[in-house]
């Protein structure tokens, strides 16, 4: 789940985004002993609005998703994916089986 639902302060329904951390390094789902693969990583433009209008309430400017392929400390051939704004923060960090870039 990307946000935190509730009432603000009026009673209205608000969303909020949670789980933003300086670098994707810094997020607990970050897979220990992690080694990117030489042109593994992939960033594309978000397509998704709202999610992008809550991003920029945390930080405002540009936000990208991320594809990063390597391998685990076993030597598996994993993908993270997350959102990252330009300096650096990071969203919803998900570690995934296999490589997502050919």
């Amino acid at each position: 789940m990307y946000f935190n639902e509730g009432l603000d302060s009026l009673g209205n329904e608000s969303q909020e985004v949670k789980n933003v951390y300086d670098g994707f390094k810094n997020a607990p789902q970050y897979p220990e002993g992690f080694k990117g693969r030489q042109n593994g990583t992939k960033i594309v433009k978000m397509n998704d609005k709202q999610l992008l209008e809550q991003l920029r309430k945390v930080e405002s400017g540009e936000w990208k998703k991320v594809f990063k392929d390597g391998f685990d400390k076993f030597g598996n051939r994993i993908s993270i994916h997350y959102f990252q704004s330009k300096s650096g923060k990071v969203f919803n960090v998900k570690v995934k089986t296999g490589w997502s870039n050919p």
